[in-house]
Order: structure tokens, then sequence, then C-alpha cells
């Protein structure tokens, strides 16, 4: 049986609309608010660059190390949530994350005035571990609440996110420029983080059993036999068991590739625009677009991972932002058709983020979903080192940003290379779900 044969909860809207049904909003909402500020505070960054690159009087590519910086944090976060989630548990791990990156968005207004570059890369790196954090606890929580035929739709909800957190920075972007300034945009997004963390410490529930068995602390006691299997099934080598390796590595290939691409134009896409005619204050437009186009990437990936199945959808929505991007690099002057051509590069690669994720749900059983969703976020989190450090290096040697785009399209269309190779294979999660259904048989035996 192929990847998308067994993924495939029906047939079109009707059966997305029947996910919705019992969905369990509170936690849905909480987790997709985190995942939210999470994305806005990375867009933060991006639209703020062109002006403090004035204010600072130093070049654009200069910042770099304070891009690359943030996205290592973010590596960290992601590799240690596994870990975090068996000893902290799903629901304290979020809030967790969730306070030390609004710590470090306050962290970096109080730091912007001294114009240190130093100071600023030092920050946003802690800001990176506490984001590295937020969205494989979130996702996993999420999945957690809710039946196998609901976490499809739950994992790309939440995740969009992230969309939505970018499409907010890029329309207020220019907005909260002129009223708060750079110093102001980190003071929000530090202040709203913190409130978020208020709400989900009053009213988010823990993961339930048999997640919460596996990857709560709270609910079997450290040095029990269970709690150290559970450790074991929070290490990266649980994602190679037979059945899941070559599922693993070509799912860790497609994150790396699309992530390349996807940072690459959120860090560097108002930078960029500069170079088309836009000026600094103008230029978080194109982050709005590149964000929205996301948010309409991530419903067409629900809808046709509906029909299709996700490793289908992974295979289109590349071939889509791939196409989006050499339209973007060849349309010349024309603001409003570069924009559109934004929003459908936005479109492909961020669908294509936010479906890995949704892959790595469905992969993986509950024991081993927060490592593997970490991992495989953490793997295309090395390709967003990888993609804006290689983007600044482009921009310092003065390459035009057409070409820079041109060349970003080039692993997008790797990644849908991969994606077909991954539907060729035999379904893993459909092995896990087997493994998972005898071992709560096994217990439901041992209990009588």
């Amino acid at each position: 049986m192929r990847h998308d044969e067994s993924t495939a909860t029906g047939s079109g809207r009707g059966s997305v609309l029947a996910s919705f049904r019992g969905m369990r909003f509170g936690v849905v909402g909480l987790a997709f608010l985190a995942v939210l500020l999470d994305g806005f505070d990375s867009a933060s960054l991006s639209f703020v660059l062109p002006s403090l690159a004035e204010q600072w009087g130093v070049a654009s590519a200069d910042f770099t190390p304070a891009v690359v910086l943030t996205n290592i944090g973010v590596v960290l976060g992601y590799l240690a949530s596994g870990r975090l989630a068996v000893r902290l548990g799903l629901r304290r791990m979020l809030i967790a994350g969730t306070v030390l990156f609004a710590a470090g968005s306050l962290a970096t207004a109080l730091v912007l005035p001294l114009e240190s570059l130093t100071a600023l890369s030092t920050v946003r790196l802690i800001t990176g571990l506490g984001l590295g954090v937020v969205l494989p606890g979130a996702v996993s929580l999420a999945a957690a609440h809710h039946p196998d035929e609901q976490r499809q739709t739950v994992s790309v909800t939440v995740t969009l996110g992230l969309a939505f957190g970018g499409t907010v920075a890029g329309v207020f972007g220019s907005s909260m420029l002129a009223s708060v300034g750079s110093t102001g945009v980190f003071w929000i997004g530090g202040a709203l983080p913190l409130l978020l963390a208020v709400l989900m410490g009053r009213w988010l529930p823990a993961a339930p059993a048999p997640a919460a068995a596996a990857a709560d602390s709270t609910v079997t006691a450290p040095g029990t036999d269970h709690s150290a299997a559970a450790a074991r099934e929070a290490r990266v080598g649980a994602l190679f068991a037979p059945g899941l390796r070559a599922a693993t590595v070509l799912l860790w290939i497609f994150a790396f590739l699309v992530f390349i691409a996807s940072y690459t134009l959120q860090s560097w896409v108002p930078t960029l625009l500069t170079g088309y005619g836009f000026s600094a204050s103008q230029a978080p437009i194109g982050l709005a677009f590149l964000s929205f186009g996301g948010v309409v990437g991530g419903i067409v990936l629900l809808l046709l991972a509906a029909r299709k199945g996700i490793t289908f959808a992974l295979m289109v929505m590349p071939v889509i932002g791939a196409v989006s991007m050499v339209a973007a690099a060849t349309v010349g002057t024309d603001h409003t058709a570069l924009l559109l051509a934004l929003a459908g590069a936005g479109a492909g690669v961020t669908a294509s983020q936010i479906g890995q994720l949704t892959l790595a749900v469905a992969m993986y059983p509950p024991a081993t979903r927060t490592a593997g969703v970490g991992w495989a976020a953490a793997l295309g989190r090395v390709g967003s080192i990888v993609g804006p450090a290689a983007a600044g290096v482009l921009l310092a040697l003065s390459l035009p940003g057409d070409d820079i785009v041109l060349l970003t399209a080039i692993p997008v269309v790797v990644a849908a290379v991969s994606a077909a190779v991954l539907r060729r294979l035999p379904h893993a999660a459909d092995r896990t779900n087997e493994a998972e259904d005898a071992e709560r048989k096994e217990q439901e035996v041992a209990a009588r």
C-alpha cells in the first residue's frame, strides 16, 4: 500500500468538513495561537531588517548572523523537543517554549537601541530555542487530543498558524514600523506570547492517555519501566525502526529542501523587494503576499490530501511553488505580477512545509510522534540555516534579487522528486498503528 492510499481520510471537501466535527477547538485554538505568534516572531525580524539597515547605516547582508542564529536556535529546540516532552509533558513543554521565545523577543527590543549586531544575534539565538520547542509541542499536543482520522486536519490547522503569523506581520508591518518603530514591534511580539502562556496555563489540558503515558512525566513516575520505554521511544533511533527507516530519510530530505526555499524567501523577501523598486516601508507587503499565499496553500493541501493523500499533495505543491518562483524571477518591474507570483510561491512552499509535518504525525505512533515531528522539523530547519545564509552571501556579492529567487526554485523541484519516491514506499503509518493496537491489546489483557 502506498502512502497516499492510507493517509487519505475520504474524498474531497465533505471529508474535510466531517473531520472538523468533534474537534476540540479549545485545544486546537490555543495550539494554533502559539504557532501563529511563533510565525509572527520569525517574520518580525525579516520585515524590520530593511529599516534597521537604514537606521544603523549597514548593509542588509550584515544581519545574516542574526537570521542564521535564530534558525540555529530553532533547530536546537526541535532536537530537544522529544526529550523535553518526556521530562515535562507536552503541555508544560509548550508553555515553557512560549515563555522562552517571549523573553527572547523582549530581550531583542532591549538590545536594538544598542545597534550591536553581536547583541542582536545572541538574543535571537535564545529566541530561536523557544520557537523550536513550540511547533512540535503544539502539533503533538493537539493531535493527541483527537482520533487518528482527525489528526491530519488538526496538524494542518495548527501548523497553518505559521502562515497566519507571517501574514499578520506582513499586513501590519508597515503600520507597526510607522507607529511603534522596530523596537516596538518586538515589545508587542514579546507581550502577546506571555499573555498566551497565562491563558494556556489556565485552560490548556495535558495530553490524554495513551499519549500522555508516553510523553508526559506527570503520568508515570520517573524510573518506572514505562518511563524508561517512553524515553527510548523519544530517541532518534526509534525513527529508524523497520518500516520507518526509508520513509524517515526521505521525509528529512524533503523537509530540508523545502525549508531552504521557505526560509530564504521569508527571511529576505522584504530586502529583495527593495531591489525591485520597493521602499523599506513598502517592503513588508511582499511578506504579506508570501504568507497569505501560504494560508491558501495550506487549505489547498488539506483538500488535496483528503482526496488524493498527503504524499500526492506533497508532490504537487512544490511544483506550484517552483513555477511561481520562476515567474517571480522573470516578471521584471511589474509590481502586481511580482506580488501575485510571490503569493503562488508562498502557497507551494508553505504548504510543503506544513505537509511534511502532517506526514510526520501520520507516520509515527504516539510514543515517537513528538520526536518524529521535532526531528523532521529540525532537519528542515537545517535547511532554514543553509538557505538564508547562502542568500545573505549572494546579497553581499551583489547578486540580483531575481537570480536569488530563481536559484531558490531548484531545491523545491528536487523536493517534489523526493515526495514521488516517498509515495512509492509501503505506508509506515500502517505498521506503527498496527503495533500500537497490538500494544494496547496486550495492556488490556495484562490489566485483566
